[in-house]
């Protein structure tokens, strides 16, 4: 997989270099997606003054943030999957990579990163102070208006994560607490608890285990798992 990539970045540098157009890019950086840099992403004027077709551009854009962001989810399991907020999240945000889930983030943490990804969709589509012919050598990217963005802001600040009140975990010697605090806070806020009944846990954390596997994180172990499933069947929810 990491061979692919190379090999796709690779082949997007000659492209622009055959095309004698300089590349501009950007990079952005998540505090708590991927816990550092985003892969960089680079607006590339096709050769002939042609536009990439949507189903290669996607695929290519998919390709280079594989590894970067966790797997994301289906439609179907978005919160309210029918509002307009999850409507314009699947269509916009499923551009360049996977469909997030609106618990990736806080309440707190996602008007930044819904920040930088606006941006850069304006940027790759064409608007942002560039010009027209500018504008038609780029990849195919839409970007929302001011309305549509202030919806899906308001869709994953309504359906964020809700962090965990640490104070309120425990003691500091619970078995299975300062392993989930270490481990579950990797790649985003610590989760509250509550957020699942004690049922529900087991899945939820394994789903994780594979998100760090796809991120190139250290996959914790079964016993560390069953401890940390252990911990929080005594605190979850009901």
């Amino acid at each position: 997989m990491r061979t692919n990539r190379v090999l796709v970045l690779a082949l997007m540098f000659v492209v622009v270099g055959t095309a004698g157009v300089s590349i501009t890019a950007w990079m952005g950086e998540s505090q708590t997606v991927d816990g550092g840099r985003l892969p960089r992403i680079a607006m590339m004027p096709m050769m002939g003054g042609g536009m990439m077709h949507d189903s290669r551009m996607g695929a290519m854009m998919h390709e280079m943030m594989s590894g970067r962001l966790p797997p994301g989810i289906t439609p179907e399991r978005l919160p309210d999957p029918n509002s307009r907020g999850a409507t314009l999240l699947i269509r916009y945000c499923t551009q360049c990579h996977n469909l997030p889930a609106p618990a990736m983030h806080t309440v707190e943490e996602w008007p930044a990163v819904e920040a930088r990804m606006f941006n850069r969709m304006a940027m790759m589509s064409g608007m942002g102070g560039m010009g027209g012919m500018m504008r038609r050598r780029m990849m195919p990217i839409r970007a929302p208006a001011g309305e549509e963005q202030e919806s899906i802001l308001a869709y994953l600040q309504g359906h964020a994560l809700r962090p965990a009140n640490v104070e309120a975990l425990g003691p500091p010697d619970t078995p299975g607490l300062a392993l989930f605090r270490q481990t579950c806070s990797q790649c985003h806020a610590l989760p509250d608890p509550a957020l699942h009944a004690a049922d529900e846990w087991p899945a939820v954390v394994e789903r994780m285990r594979g998100n760090m596997e796809t991120m190139g994180r250290r996959v914790i172990a079964d016993r560390e798992r069953d401890e940390i499933v252990g911990y929080l069947a005594t605190v979850a929810g009901s």
